[in-house]
């Protein structure tokens, strides 16, 4: 049975994993997706509607995205879907300029020619999927899984993880501006080349910039609809 949430069914199956959790990640994976629009209420009767899962076991599941920063209470609303102020989004993507850009000067440094295939079969993977920012966001993770892996550095990876809801929250965000998936690839083209010659220099230069076009692209597109409501008025 569908609900007003746009949400599509799917029975929770209970051995295999924490019931729980597998109710956070479906909850998650539509945020990150964009079905969840930000500021959506989260429902706990139509989520249990649509995973079959308890109303107690909602509950838990919501208070988990709570902790990941990915929903938050309102007010006279319940808990919503939190998306990301334009400063938060800024700051996130200040850190993440940092990591990767160390990331992919390591990964040059260190990464096995085994890695650096992988890498370079993620990027083919992306470039598949360039006019589906839900399905980028998700191929997106799994590249940089292997970016960090080949950096070689287990406390940079921790940090990364720590922020990583947050991170994709943001790059989903940016992926939803039109005509950014397609920026986005190419940029991450251009880093994949650079890593591919051994050159850190370009790759760490590429990495910085790449992330400075997602923060911009946001920022602009917030601005844009800024003052597109304020013309309606």
């Amino acid at each position: 049975m569908s609900s007003s949430l746009s949400l599509p069914d799917r029975p929770i199956k209970r051995p295999e994993a924490l019931v729980r959790d597998q109710v956070a990640e479906y909850l998650r994976d539509a945020i990150f997706k964009l079905a969840l629009a930000p500021g959506t209420p989260l429902i706990e009767r139509e989520i249990c509607q649509a995973t079959t899962a308890s109303r107690a076991t909602v509950r838990e599941a919501i208070r988990q995205l709570e902790s990941e920063g990915l929903v938050r209470s309102a007010q006279g609303r319940g808990t919503i879907v939190a998306g990301l102020t334009t400063l938060e989004a800024q700051e996130i993507y200040e850190i993440r300029a940092q990591l990767e850009a160390l990331a992919a000067r390591l990964f040059v440094e260190r990464a096995s020619e085994r890695l650096l295939g992988a890498l370079q079969e993620s990027v083919a993977a992306l470039s598949e999927v360039a006019d589906n920012p839900a399905e980028m966001t998700r191929l997106k993770t799994e590249f940089y899984d292997i970016l960090f892996e080949g950096a070689g550095n287990g406390e940079l990876q921790r940090i990364s993880n720590g922020l990583r809801q947050r991170i994709m929250l943001a790059q989903a965000s940016s992926l939803s501006v039109p005509g950014r998936s397609h920026d986005s690839l190419r940029e991450i083209q251009e880093i994949v080349a650079a890593i591919a010659r051994r050159d850190a220099d370009a790759a760490e230069r590429l990495t910085v910039a790449h992330i400075h076009s997602a923060s911009h692209a946001i920022a602009e597109h917030r601005a844009a609809e800024a003052r597109a409501v304020q013309r309606a008025f």
